[in-house]
Formats: structure tokens, sequence, C-alpha cells
């Protein structure tokens, strides 16, 4: 998930909604306040500018639309009075409501408790009026008297609680912008206001699976709704190689946005036979910098281990707009590889079973590599690999993370590598200067996992037997000496993520 610069608009209350037919809302109208900028008395809101859910489809299907809270505003519980169809409601700026005073168990609240998701009112405060749409494709795991759960491939799972008009069961697939309800105040028999309550839920690192902030993904995909829809129909898969897949995606429409690569490997896009793995596309690229878009429109990733396996393969490579436009294949796509695995360096670390591997994140696609029991057997056997990540970082400065690693932290050198482990900032414990350094440094974390996959289905990371200091002088953006041999590992030749991260088949997506 990428995290974007602050960059909020804080202009006067503008466009107040007809309390009729939805009016057309333009880009320039649209306005917000800061994520964690909750209404005055209503709690502690949480400070976070992640857009956990990039390129998804905001989740009502017209606008205008307006996302403030529902117990705190006009007509609520606790609100200043008036009702629930007052115009200051149907109003910009929208306001964040996430961690607003709940019981709800919250782990990435301030006050451990909260509102778990937003509450977002359509254009008008009539019930049964204005559809929801689904914000991803995937399938529906629930339908409860008041709620709606649609789980995407990636894992990320998305609630609609109080439609009213239901048009899906459980087992049902839905494509992305696919209608599923109406705004509406369903509660078990117990009428809210009008509203549809919107929930994120992923894994978070260090935390597990937790209902993230849903602000800046539902400002991101508003801003696709009302305005230009950006163009994605520049960019090009400049190389497929065994040591790395690259390119570049750009908008011409909107040159500062970060688009996505969306890979297939194996099949097109058509027809749906074929997952769609996304990478940010934000890295530099000289060649691009003396255009108008700027130069962080590149992306490169190694290629998934399962695929190494001396037999040809195909990559199709598409520009992704995140705005619901048809995905548009880029210059060079598709290519072709054939490459097999060569095993790198290093002990070998038993994973002990299906939920270490879940709390790990590792992928059966992009992460492990099947392997003989001699090949498995050159490796020495080093400590089982710990039951889930401990990541820290300085409270000074959380941008920097380390992972706790047999009683000593091992860097993780840069955003690359992060994203290749799935190590997410919000799930890494800050840590006072002095409890840090009463943790010795030890090697780096490596590019990337290496997971082999042995003959009786045991699971072993390729990882340093030790990882304790080992005086090489390396440097802050050193891949770890000695016995690391990341170099011996194909996809790691400057490169050190992969397709964005990924969670059994599918992607995690690129914070």
């Amino acid at each position: 998930m990428k995290r974007l610069a602050r960059r909020w608009l804080l202009a006067p209350l503008a466009v107040a909604a007809l309390a009729s037919a939805p009016s057309t809302a333009h880009a320039q109208e649209f306005t917000y306040l800061p994520p964690g900028d909750l209404t005055a008395g209503s709690g502690t809101g949480r400070e976070d500018d992640t857009v956990y859910a990039p390129g998804m489809r905001y989740p009502v299907e017209e606008a205008p639309s307006f996302l403030n809270s529902q117990v705190w505003g006009n007509g609520g519980g606790s609100g200043p009075g008036g009702g629930q169809c007052d115009d200051v409601n149907f109003s910009y700026p929208w306001r964040d409501n996430y961690c607003e005073s709940r019981s709800w168990d919250m782990p990435l609240c301030p006050s451990g408790t909260g509102h778990q998701g937003q509450d977002i009112r359509g254009a008008t405060c009539d019930k049964d009026v204005h559809w929801v749409v689904a914000s991803a494709a995937g399938t529906v795991t629930n339908v409860g008297s008041y709620s709606v759960y649609v789980t995407a491939p990636d894992g990320t799972r998305y609630d609609y609680l109080h439609m009213g008009s239901v048009q899906v069961g459980v087992g049902d697939d839905v494509a992305r912008g696919e209608r599923i309800g109406r705004v509406s105040n369903e509660f078990g028999g117990t009428p809210t206001t009008v509203h549809l309550h919107f929930n994120l839920r992923q894994n978070v690192a260090s935390v597990g699976n937790v209902y993230v902030p849903p602000y800046m993904s539902l400002v991101r995909s508003y801003e696709a709704l009302v305005g230009p829809a950006p163009t994605a129909g520049e960019g090009v898969l400049d190389a497929a190689s065994c040591e790395a897949l690259s390119g570049w995606v750009v908008s011409a429409d909107a040159p500062d946005l970060a688009l996505e690569a969306r890979l297939f490997f194996d099949g097109d896009a058509e027809g749906g036979q074929t997952v769609g793995h996304p990478v940010i596309a934000d890295q530099p690229r000289d060649e691009l910098c003396e255009t108008d878009a700027g130069c962080a429109h590149g992306f490169t990733t190694g290629l998934p281990l399962s695929l190494l396996d001396g037999t040809e393969h195909t990559v199709h490579a598409y520009a992704d707009d995140g705005a619901g436009a048809s995905l548009v294949a880029l210059e060079g796509s598709p290519s072709a590889f054939t490459c097999t695995f060569e095993l790198p360096a290093g002990g070998r670390r038993a994973i002990a079973d299906q939920e270490v591997k879940t709390a790990w994140r590792f992928s059966s696609f992009w992460d492990e590599v099947a392997v003989s029991d001699g090949v498995l057997a050159t490796l020495d056997e080093a400590d089982a690999l710990e039951e889930a990540p401990r990541l820290v970082s300085s409270a000074a400065d959380p941008s920097t993370m380390w992972l706790v690693d047999r009683g000593v932290r091992r860097p993780i050198a840069d955003a690359l590598v992060a994203r290749a482990w799935d190590f997410h900032p919000t799930g890494a414990e800050q840590l006072a200067d002095d409890a840090l350094d009463a943790l010795p440094e030890g090697k780096p974390v490596r590019s990337r996992p290496v997971v082999l996959r042995a003959a009786d289905g045991g699971l072993w990371l390729v990882d340093d037997a030790d990882p304790s200091l080992d005086g090489s002088g390396a440097g802050p953006g050193a891949t770890g000496g000695g016995d690391d041999g990341n170099a011996a590992t194909p996809g790691d030749d400057g490169c050190s993520c992969r397709a964005a991260g990924v969670a059994e088949g599918a992607p995690r997506g690129a914070w």
C-alpha cells in the first residue's frame, strides 16, 4: 500500500447537497480534512495517510457522497441536535471517523478501542435510493442481518453495513463496481441513520488481521470518481529476464499519480483465468526525469520463485489507472522467460506449520520453490523461524525498521525490502533509543524471502545461520556478508522486491 505525502485540502465548506436528487460533483469542489481529525469530543483519531487499498473503486456508485460522523453529526445520538437530513451533513469537507469512541478492540487506534471504519452518506438522506458497489472484485464471504463482507484475492476484506436491497449471497463472485445493495438504515431490526458503514480488514505485520484506516483509500477512490479519470495509456515493459521484471507506467493526465503495473503470468487479463499481481510504479527512472511526469514512475520486481522451473513462462504487463478503466497493455508485453532456481547459501530454518507461514505472510506462488531432499540436505539446519515477525522502529524516526531475530535487531535496508517481506511500518513497535541500543545490531534482513518446500511438504526459510554481528562493516544499503548469498538468488541482482509482496497467490499492496 502506497504511503502518500500529506496533501490536505482545507478550503471552506462547499457545495451543500440538495435534499432531493443527486447532483454532479466536480473535483475542484471536493475537500477533505486530514485523517485523524475527528469531530471535537468524539475521540482520538489515527493520523495515518496510508492508502491501504490502492486502486479500489469508491463504494457508492454516484457522486456526490459525504464522509462524516453519524453519532456526532446532526441527528446523531451525541450530536448537536437537528436532524440527519440537515444540509451540514451533506457538505464538504469530508471528516474521518475511524477510531471514534466505541468499545470495539482496535489495535491501530491510539486508545486501543474505537470505530472500526468510516460512515458514508449518499447524496441525500433518502434510504434505499443510492447504490452501493463492490470496491474490488472478490467473493461474498458473509451476509448478515445488516452486513455484507466481500473478500478480495489478496485477502483484504471489504465490509458494507446497513444496506437495503441486498443483491448478493454468500459464495457469489462479484466484479469491481458491481451493485451489491443500497445505502439504508438496516441495523438488525433497530434502525440507524441512513448511511453506509465501510470497513477495510487486512493482515498487518506484527499486529494480525485487523481493521485498517479506510479514510485515505476513500479519498483517493473518490477523487478518481469525481475528477477527470487519469489515462494509463503510456508505459513499457522493458525487461523480462531471470534477473528482474522492470518497466515504467505513467498517466498523461495525472503525472503526479503513482500508478500500478499489473502482471499476469502464463495468461493475459482476458477471461479471468489468471490473477493480476499489482506492482506500484513509484521508483526513480533516469529516462523519465526530463518529462513533465517526473522520475518516480518505474517498477522492478524479481520473479516468482515457483516459476523458476526451467520451462518457458510468459508475463503480460498492463497499466492500471485505478479508476475502473480497462487495463492497457504495456509496450514490450507480453514477454517470455525461462529460468532455473539457484540455491542461495545459508542455513535452513524450519517453518513450523501453516500458522507460522501465515504470520510471516509467505506466498506459495512468490516465495516457495520445491526442492529434493538431496538439495535440502546441502544446507545446515539453523534455528527454527520465530512464530511471527517482531518489528521495531525508533520512536524518533519510525521510518527506520528492524526485525528482532534471535536476540539481535536486523536492519531492513529500505522500503523495497520491507515490501518484499510485507513488513509494514504500522506493525512496528516503537522503542526509545536506549531500548533500541540494548538490542545488538545484526546482519541485514535478506532482500526477499526464499522458502524451500521439501518432498514431505515441510517448509524451510533460507537465511543466515547466525544473524549476529559479522564485522564486515557493511553499510545500511548492504544485503549482508558471510553466508548471505543474495547474489546467487535469481531476481536479486539490483532488485530487492517482488510484485509488491503477495499473500497466497494474490498480491500484497504496495505501501
